[in-house]
């Protein structure tokens, strides 16, 4: 076909004797050909259709009609089930005879072949087995024993299935993103779920006779008992993996079919995040750096388990940290070493709890204070008298939106004078899913993103988008952003908290003050094109 010369070739073949590649990898690693020119020589060699691409929704059930098994040996990807004909494509022609004789006799379907480069293979192949993890050859090993019958042998040799399946199932972790890693035993067998971009996907599952010598090798890495399975347990480990480190929160819980175990994935490098790169939108990121660069009062995040609060506060500590300032965190536990910040780690069994703490810390002459989480009516207390002797002190709170906030405080005891004094803002958070670039398309634009629109954004063009899907994402997104609202605590709201207001009361009075809540920063993130419509409505009200 002219690809090459004759020349070309014999270096080539020497080059693939000697290294042990097959020749097509060595033609391609020194730039001699591309694999689309490879796969256009074996269509025309073999006398077969050549393909470009592969649709990115491929029907489950026509993936499902070869075993996963074969798939990998032939690499063949079922794309089209036309009456009794089965398309395959594949860039490896060389099995052609055993890929039809096995694929007739399986399916008793007639397999269609066509052929297709290795890297779109490669791309298509991870898009739809990507988010599977592959443990039937760590399973297959193992032999059916007794759930009761752990030695401690079988969870501490780097050769027993255990510990494969454990290092297997925290390094696709990691691979994939994940935040949470959520192994969970069943009636029938133990199901492992992958929190990716906010949302669970199972992965794989394993046999219910593996799964004790699992929870029992991933508590001697988290320092947990082992011999204890009735109380839940919490832990922590460390782990590098391709030059990163990371961080592992680990938590156990007796469930009617054994032990459930959750696996928290902090990256160490998030402990150097700067504010402006959490997805704060112009207006409300002024308004926040206004907040944290006041000498003293209460800072609070709110919003639910997993909304990014920690990493915000980190930010937080990052922007306002200085040699000339004396920081201290108390938290439970520590998240994220940051360099030049005291931290210090809640231990309850040890009577070390948040208002210890905080009393030893106020002896320690600080300059900030961040409490991972004000959780009863001492820490609240003390954490307001704080404030009010001239300390910055940030915390989080679990509320729904920033103006509860004040009620929940009010709720655990806290004198309403005092607060009002004390607290200087709330900030509330969620977190919402990116859209794909690759693949999102225009939609019509609905009337509760026009109506926030007009008000809020006139400036810029309404345009909506909507998730599609496609290999290089996840259902239409990839990756997570902030949504936010800054409630600023001004004179107005302050008389509005001595006087008990409701939470909507002080909402409004927010609103009126400046205060653009979460749905209506979220409208600028879809106005932009950074997210869907959907998506801001699945965390957030409307209304």
């Amino acid at each position: 076909m002219g690809y090459i010369t004759q020349q070309t070739l014999d270096k080539a073949l020497e080059i693939s004797q000697k290294s042990g590649k097959m020749f097509g990898e060595v033609l391609v690693e020194n730039h001699f050909v591309t694999w689309n020119d490879i796969a256009d020589a074996l269509a025309a060699q073999y006398n077969l259709p050549r393909i470009q691409d592969l649709p990115s929704n491929i029907p489950a059930d026509v993936i499902n009609l070869i075993p996963k098994n074969l798939i990998d040996t032939y690499r063949i990807i079922p794309y089209r089930k036309d009456g009794n004909n089965l398309w395959l494509a594949t860039d490896n022609v060389l099995n052609y005879t055993q890929i039809v004789r096995e694929i007739r006799f399986l399916t008793n379907l007639y397999p269609k072949i066509a052929v297709i480069s290795k890297d779109i293979y490669d791309t298509v192949y991870q898009y739809i087995f990507g988010s599977q993890v592959d443990t039937s050859e760590i399973i297959s090993n193992v032999e059916t024993a007794k759930e009761e019958e752990v030695k401690e042998e079988f969870v501490e040799s780097e050769e027993a299935p255990a510990v494969k399946l454990a290092k297997t199932l925290v390094e696709n972790g990691i691979v994939q993103n994940a935040s949470d890693i959520h192994i969970e035993p069943t009636h029938q067998g133990v199901n492992v779920r992958y929190r990716v971009d906010g949302v669970l996907r199972k992965v794989t599952s394993y046999p219910k006779s593996m799964h004790a010598s699992v929870i029992s090798r991933i508590k001697i890495m988290s320092g947990l008992d082992i011999a204890e399975k009735r109380v839940p347990q919490d832990g922590k480990f460390f782990m590098k993996y391709l030059n990163d480190q990371y961080d592992f929160r680990v938590s156990t819980m007796p469930t009617i079919y054994g032990e459930k175990a959750v696996l928290r994935i902090l990256k160490v490098s998030s402990s150097e995040q700067k504010v402006s790169d959490l997805g704060f939108s112009e207006y409300n990121l002024k308004r926040f750096r206004e907040l944290i660069n006041y000498p003293y009062g209460i800072i609070l995040l709110t919003g639910p388990t997993g909304s990014g609060k920690s990493t915000t506060l980190v930010a937080a500590i990052n922007e306002i940290k200085d040699v000339s300032k004396n920081i201290v965190t108390i938290e439970d536990p520590v998240e994220y070493n940051i360099e030049g910040v005291n931290q210090c780690q809640v231990n309850v069994e040890a009577g070390l709890t948040y208002p210890r703490f905080l009393r030893s810390v106020l002896r320690q002459d600080p300059d900030i204070i961040m409490i991972g989480e004000i959780r009863d009516k001492e820490t609240a207390q003390l954490a307001v008298e704080a404030s009010m002797t001239g300390h910055l002190v940030l915390s989080t709170l679990h509320t729904n939106d920033a103006p509860s906030a004040i009620s929940r405080l009010i709720n655990l005891g806290i004198d309403p004078h005092m607060l009002g004094v004390a607290l200087i803002g709330v900030v509330g958070q969620r977190l919402v899913r990116k859209l794909c670039n690759d693949c999102k398309v225009e939609t019509k634009v609905n009337e509760d993103v026009l109506k926030v629109a007009k008000i809020f954004y006139p400036e810029i063009k309404p345009v909506m988008y909507q998730a599609v899907g496609c290999r290089n994402c996840n259902e239409g997104y990839k990756g997570r952003t902030a949504i936010n609202e800054v409630m600023i605590v001004t004179s107005k709201l302050r008389e509005l908290i001595y006087q008990g207001a409701s939470d909507n009361e002080l909402r409004e009075a927010a609103i009126r003050d400046g205060m653009r809540t979460m749905f209506e920063d979220g409208v600028e993130k879809i106005l932009r094109g950074i997210t869907s419509y959907e998506e801001v409505n699945r965390v957030v009200r409307s209304a």
